[in-house]
């Protein structure tokens, strides 16, 4: 039997409490930058998850000033993700939008249907997504939903780590971006044909009655 040194033993031991300790600063480390909002880049934003999300901007808008700023709950939220009250004193609801993707219709017609359910004075949507679609810019203006984009964070991120909270508040705040649209585009206009009401495999025939009216 081969017998091991006492000095191996200790070296490795010494060894291995070393590694425990650098292992230990790395991720305390990681930890600390990733709650301090101060030291939260876009890049940091791209690697949170939906939630993580959802608590960075609540903490970052109570350090803006928003002081009546709440987070609802992560489940049957209702399309919520926060609410607070601006400057001028209007309740407005928050949806947090931590994706990769385009941004599209549904992130609008759940923040829509929160304003109702919250009975806030605006919505707001909050995003991450390097581009939105032009539905969703359609229905944000037709629904007055703002929608706070990437470059928007990005600049609200600089000027709060700059220390200008007002103008950060400028950009949050800032008017619905209208976009063309036509509602009558949406629509189907389907002809009845001598007397017979038709869509994709349904049929209906008109009385002379009906067909007069």
């Amino acid at each position: 039997m081969i017998e091991v040194p006492t000095w191996f033993g200790v070296a490795t031991f010494i060894t291995l409490l070393l590694l425990i300790v650098v292992i230990a600063g790395i991720v305390h480390n990681r930890k600390k930058k990733r709650f301090d909002v101060t030291k939260i880049s876009i890049s940091d934003i791209d690697r949170m998850s939906g939630h993580d999300f959802e608590d960075y901007l609540y903490v970052l808008f109570v350090a803006l000033g928003y002081e009546e700023t709440f987070l609802t709950k992560k489940s049957r939220d209702f399309g919520a993700d926060l609410l607070f009250r601006d400057r001028l004193e209007a309740q407005t609801v928050v949806q947090a939008k931590r994706i990769a993707d385009k941004i599209g219709l549904e992130a609008v017609q759940e923040i829509y249907a929160a304003q109702a359910y919250y009975g806030a004075d605006q919505a707001l949507i909050v995003t991450s997504a390097g581009d939105i679609s032009e539905p969703c810019r359609k229905l944000a203006t037709a629904t007055k939903v703002r929608i706070v984009t990437r470059e928007d964070l990005i600049e609200i991120i600089r000027l709060f780590k700059k220390g200008k909270k007002t103008e950060a508040q400028a950009v949050i705040e800032l008017p619905y971006e209208e976009a063309d649209y036509n509602a009558e585009d949406s629509i189907h206009d389907l002809d009845h044909q001598r007397g017979l009401v038709k869509a994709g495999e349904y049929f209906y025939k008109l009385t002379k009655s009906r067909q007069s009216m």
